[in-house]
Parts: C-alpha cells; sequence; structure tokens
C-alpha cells in the first residue's frame, strides 16, 4: 500500500472527518451524521482470483452509521489519485461482499417483512484527488462493456458509482465542510486555478495527518517542515504554514539570483522575500501584529506596506 493511501486512509478514518465529507458530499452540508454516530466496519472481504485461489480485497475506509440501535447503513470511501478504468467492477464487489455478509447474517426463520428492519443500505463514495485531470474512466458498469451484443443490453442491470472530483467541487460546496478536509479541498481547488496554494486561516485539529497527507501528496517535504517546526504552537493553518511560505518565496529568489548569475543584491533579496511574505500574509487576513512577527519586519514597515497595496 503506497504512502499516498495510507495517509489518505489516516485522516479520513477520523469521525469528525468522514462524517464531513458525507454531510457536504451527499447531504448538501446539512449536519444530519454527527460523529459518534459513526462506527469502524469491517473493510477486507475475501474473492477466488483466476487459479481459484482465496485473495482479500480491502476498501480504504468503511464505517457503519447507527442511530438509537439501528443500523442505518454501510458507507465507504474509496481515495483515488489515479484514474482507474474499471472503478466500477472494484465498487460492485465491495458492495456485494457487505450484501452478502448481511444475508450470512439472517436466520432461516426470519420472516420476509421482518427483513427490512434487519437489512442496511450500502453507500461507496469515489474521492478522486487530480487537479490536472478530470475523472474520464467509467462511471457505471455498463461503460465497462464497450461491446455488449445487440439485444442484451436491456438485460444487464448497470450499477453506478459516485465519484467526486475534489479539485472541481465548486466553490460554494468547499465553504460547507467543516472539518480539517476543507484544507484539503480547498489546496486542490487553488491548484487547479492557479497552479499556487495560498493558506487559508482556520484552525486545524488534526495536524500531523493533514500535513503528512499534503506531503505525500505533493512529495513537498516543506509541509512535514512547518508541522515540526511549529509543533506544539498554536492550531491555526496561517501561523502553521508561514515557514511554508516563506520558503517558497526565498526558494524563488535564490533561484533567480542563480539564474541570473547574480551574487550581489541578497540582502535587497531577502527584503523582497520578507515583503512577498507580509503581503501574501495581509491576502489571508492575518493581524498586523503577526505579519511583523513572522516575515521579521518591523511593525512600521508592516503599516506602510498594507497601506500602500490596500489591505489597510
Amino acid at each position: 500500500m503506497g504512502e499516498k493511501d495510507l495517509t489518505q486512509k489516516q485522516l479520513a478514518e477520523y469521525e469528525d472527518i468522514f462524517a464531513d465529507i458525507i454531510n457536504v458530499l451527499l447531504l448538501d452540508g446539512k449536519w444530519l451524521i454527527k460523529p459518534d454516530e459513526l462506527k469502524p466496519a469491517k473493510r477486507d472481504s475475501l474473492y477466488k482470483d483466476k487459479s481459484m485461489k482465496l485473495r482479500m480485497q480491502e476498501r480504504d475506509i468503511a464505517k457503519f452509521w447507527e442511530k438509537g440501535g439501528i443500523r442505518l447503513a454501510f458507507i465507504g470511501l474509496e481515495d483515488q489519485t489515479k484514474i482507474h478504468s474499471a472503478m466500477p467492477l472494484r465498487v460492485i464487489g465491495y458492495d456485494g461482499a457487505v450484501y452478502r455478509d448481511e444475508l450470512n447474517a439472517l436466520k432461516p426463520e426470519d420472516e420476509t417483512e421482518k427483513l427490512v428492519f434487519r437489512l442496511y443500505p450500502v453507500i461507496t463514495l469515489v474521492l478522486h484527488f487530480d487537479y490536472e485531470r478530470h475523472w474520464t474512466a467509467p462511471r457505471t458498469l455498463k461503460e465497462c462493456f464497450p461491446n455488449i451484443p445487440k439485444g442484451l443490453g436491456p438485460y444487464i442491470n448497470d450499477y453506478k458509482i459516485h465519484v467526486f472530483e475534489i479539485a472541481w467541487l465548486p466553490d460554494e460546496t468547499n465553504a460547507k465542510f467543516k472539518s480539517d478536509f476543507r484544507f484539503v479541498a480547498d489546496y486542490y481547488s487553488q491548484m487547479r486555478k492557479t497552479g499556487k496554494w495560498q493558506p487559508v486561516p482556520g484552525k486545524v485539529q488534526h495536524v500531523k495527518e493533514l500535513f503528512e497527507l499534503l506531503n505525500a501528496l505533493t512529495s513537498d517535504k516543506r509541509f512535514i517542515d512547518m508541522y515540526t517546526k511549529r509543533k506544539g504552537e498554536k492550531k491555526d493553518m496561517a501561523s502553521i504554514a508561514l515557514d511554508y511560505l516563506a520558503a517558497e518565496v526565498e526558494t524563488k529568489v535564490r533561484n533567480k539570483e542563480r539564474a541570473e548569475g547574480r551574487t550581489e543584491g541578497r540582502t535587497e533579496g531577502r527584503a523582497s522575500a520578507q515583503e512577498e511574505i507580509a503581503l501574501n500574509m495581509f491576502a489571508d487576513h492575518v493581524s498586523v501584529d503577526k505579519i511583523a512577527k513572522y516575515s521579521k519586519l518591523s511593525l512600521r514597515k508592516v503599516t506602510t506596506l498594507g497601506k500602500k497595496h490596500g489591505y489597510l
């Protein structure tokens, strides 16, 4: 299992993250599913491969939704950083295994009219993490069969999968996320639109897991660096990400100097980098005091800069 898969699962395994994803994507932001109503569900099931050997298939994340002692649904999440052309077949295999478990749990004496109280639906969401490419693979079972013999189509039961492209979620949808997942959705949205990430202010609950995920998705070690440096401090995204912004600007300045073959003007370069950091923080509505502290500019300089660019 790859690092990206593990870190994505690590964050979404938290009930507050899982509930937030479901409530926003399926229920339009209505807080219907509460974190304390979610229980861990069995993720693995067995199947036979081509040589008739038993193999195990495992979902990414799975939870039971239970309320008042009644199991209302089985909900699974599948995280995809790559397009999978046979995803409908995988999902129907996962879902079918859960329904088989439900049937196996029934007793012979169960009456048909009582089944409705014992069975529960299975829902699977596919979260696509890619800000450069849309999901172009099949979203239904029938789309996986391009050469269906004439006349058989109406008799082949279809099966639809629910793919959510995180980078292309509408801004109004992203605004409904209440958990740390809003930072993930915002990152993908910004990268798709501008190719750059500007951290948005807000409290982070699962700091380590969030930045490990961003590190794995982007291969940018600065995410881990800024978590390590700010570990134990106030869990505010705007503060935690200052090291990321500073490193980004300083790297650009150094690269520019190297490209131009300059060895002079480094003091000016550092000043320019500090001002850019300050302006990025102004754009994120960070207070003047914090901007002065983290950009290492004087309070007077920050105030002058803010007025010059229309922030104050």
